[in-house]
């Protein structure tokens, strides 16, 4: 349930005032859609690691 309604929110979520919260905003949606496409726990990690450097 929680999942559907993370979606929900990202879809449907008021717009942030600042440029910060904004790119981490789409670096939490791009980071979501990354994970869901990994094949391995390997794969998962790595990018886990790319991903928490950018924030």
């Amino acid at each position: 349930m929680k999942a559907m309604s993370q979606v929900f929110a990202s879809l449907f979520g008021t717009a942030p005032l600042d440029p910060e919260a904004a790119r981490a905003r789409q670096i939490h949606r791009d980071w979501d859609r990354a994970r869901a496409q990994a094949t391995s726990p390997s794969e998962l990690e790595e990018i886990d690691a790319i991903f928490s450097r950018n924030l």
